[in-house]
């Protein structure tokens, strides 16, 4: 009984993660057309600074970063914070967006379809089968 019971709670908890990653492809997909052009990510993405910049100031801090995401938020910060100003501003993330972009397009078709959606966001790479080096917290945050 307790087999059963562990199995019935980990297929929730994983239809769970499956359907979240559904729901922010078509948060994503602004003219549910099925595929997200680079102008829909560049959008969300700009919604998901809003949301990530807490005071509200323009710029992005470590602390607001590492509240989503402690590990990624360090390495996020140094590659991304071109005047080394030790901040992310809008344009930052928007041009760190927009080569996440391009490494998200897997097929380099100015749109991300819901399989290369579905790998991103298994951390699968499916070009070579391996995790991908970008954080789920980067690729978008609703």
């Amino acid at each position: 009984m307790k087999i059963i019971l562990a199995v019935v709670v980990l297929l929730i908890f994983f239809s769970g993660i499956g359907f979240a990653a559904d729901d922010d492809f078509k948060k994503t997909d602004a003219n549910n057309d099925g595929k997200i052009s680079k102008q829909e990510y560049i959008d969300a993405i700009v919604k998901s600074f809003d949301v990530i910049d807490r005071d509200k100031n323009g710029f992005l801090t470590r602390s607001e970063l590492q509240s989503i995401d402690k590990k990624e938020a360090i390495t996020f910060m140094k590659k991304q914070d071109a005047n080394r100003d030790s901040k992310i501003s809008g344009q930052e993330f928007t041009i760190a967006a927009e080569k996440r972009f391009k490494f998200l397009d897997k097929n380099n078709d100015g749109f991300i379809d819901q399989k290369e959606w579905d790998d991103i966001k298994s951390g699968i790479d499916s070009k070579s089968s391996k995790a991908t080096p970008v954080s789920p917290l980067f690729i978008i945050t609703f």
